[in-house]
């Protein structure tokens, strides 16, 4: 007798890439490529927090009640408004094992953060996508369509990152206020992805004391400079928390990861720094390539995109043996664009005196 798994799982287009074809990224490069923080200042920080880990920290299960209490106090709400997972991935899976059944319709933008596209497949809904439109501005998506799409189709849920990657772009409080408005009167639950916290400082933290509908999902892998540790929250009303309790596994993070929060909390100065410094890279390297001529796209992230046009060729050629980025997108609103997370300013030096050698031999 054969077995038969779930039937979203049978769909050809349902596929996840496998560990085993990875291929580790060479130290000896600038890893530009995944929008971490590489601050070497941060990094020494990090490296001071683990090692001050206890030896508890490996041999014993997770006791995570003082991180939370410690959490919520820096996030200034209460510790029932929150559910610790591994990396905000972790709270947007759990909103969709939550909310989503079979045939729940889901919206979501396009190009955004890959997995809303996985987990909409992966749980049977029915994805329905907003395009960003390509303008001389960089990537629009019109604010009305949003609220437009929710009154017309009333979907179970809506997935907003804010900023959204790889876009970089985001939505005006405003028009999230207006967004929630029209979600609450739908029936719909509306997750905002807030990953690039605080590179993009404003929140939506404070409204889920009195929304239902609404699940902010954070991240310690992007300012914070824990992407390897897999750490992340979902914050909500606490009906909802309660709800996404139910769902969670034994242990929602492994102890190593509540020990390193709690000590990184002890510290966000310093990440608040780190973010200053990346800032101060980010700005530099946008006017370094406007003074080269090259069409730049600021984001509210910790990445930005440059359109490298006639030159693209000698770029790409000079740059591949040194640092890792992103050279192409294939997605219309950022065709032509090449995106590059940002460090602190030395390692941004590096990146434009490449470029600036490349383009000076290519006009000779």
């Amino acid at each position: 007798m054969s077995t038969s798994p779930r039937r979203s799982l049978l769909n050809p287009a349902l596929q996840r890439p496998s560990a085993l074809g990875s291929t580790p990224r060479d130290p000896g490069r600038l890893w530009l490529d995944k929008n971490e923080n590489l601050d070497a200042e941060l990094e020494a920080v990090l490296h001071g927090v683990l090692l001050a880990l206890p030896a508890r920290a490996l041999n014993t299960y997770p006791e995570a009640g003082e991180v939370y209490r410690k959490l919520a106090r820096w996030l200034g709400i209460g510790p029932e408004h929150l559910l610790l997972t591994p990396g905000s991935d972790g709270a947007i899976r759990l909103v969709f094992e939550a909310f989503v059944e079979e045939g729940d319709a889901v919206v979501h933008t396009s190009p955004t953060f890959a997995m809303y596209p996985v987990y909409s497949q992966m749980f049977g809904a029915d994805a329905r996508v907003l395009e960003y439109a390509r303008t001389e501005a960089g990537p629009f998506l019109d604010a009305a369509a949003i609220i437009a799409a929710v009154r017309e189709i009333k979907p179970k849920l809506l997935c907003l990152p804010n900023p959204d990657s790889p876009t970089g772009t985001t939505l005006a409080p405003e028009v999230l206020r207006d967004v929630l408005a029209a979600c609450e009167s739908s029936g719909t639950v509306l997750l905002l992805d807030e990953a690039y916290h605080p590179f993009h400082e404003w929140t939506a933290v404070p409204w889920v004391t009195s929304a239902r509908n609404l699940v902010v999902a954070r991240t310690f892998a992007k300012a914070w400079g824990a992407a390897g540790l897999r750490i992340g929250y979902a914050v909500a009303h606490p009906e909802t928390i309660a709800l996404l309790h139910k769902m969670r596994p034994m242990y929602e993070v492994s102890t190593i990861a509540i020990e390193f929060m709690s000590g990184m909390l002890d510290r966000s100065a310093d990440m608040l720094k780190s973010v200053a410094r990346i800032r101060e890279g980010k700005h530099y390297f946008v006017e370094e390539m406007r003074a080269l001529g090259f069409d730049v796209l600021p984001t509210a992230g910790n990445f930005l995109h440059v359109a490298f046009g006639a030159n693209s060729q000698a770029v790409h050629a000079a740059l591949s043996s040194r640092v890792y980025y992103r050279a192409t997108f294939d997605t219309p609103s950022l065709a032509g664009y090449s995106r590059f997370s940002v460090a602190p300013r030395p390692a941004m030096e590096i990146v434009a005196a490449l470029i600036r050698q490349a383009v000076m031999e290519s006009r000779r």
